[in-house]
């Protein structure tokens, strides 16, 4: 889980120097910069994101705290 904290973290500095770049903080970036490693960068951190998510999945939702209802499998 702290993987994936890390992981959705870096994404999203990444992905907020991307809009800096785009000068766009409301649309989506849509980067033609082939020589850009930001965009590179992002890209293996979304993929790596993807990949822990299917991991995190396998195991079903976690529950950390005890609480009166029990958690839904």
């Amino acid at each position: 889980m702290t993987t994936m904290h890390e992981l959705e973290n870096h994404f999203g500095r990444l992905w907020t120097e991307c809009q800096n770049c785009a000068k766009t903080m409301q649309d989506k970036v849509n980067c033609s910069a082939r020589d850009c490693p930001i965009y590179y960068m992002r890209e293996k951190v979304r993929n790596e994101l993807s990949e822990a998510n299917t991991v995190i999945e396998r195991f079903g939702s976690p529950c950390f705290s005890p609480s009166i209802k029990p958690c839904p499998l």
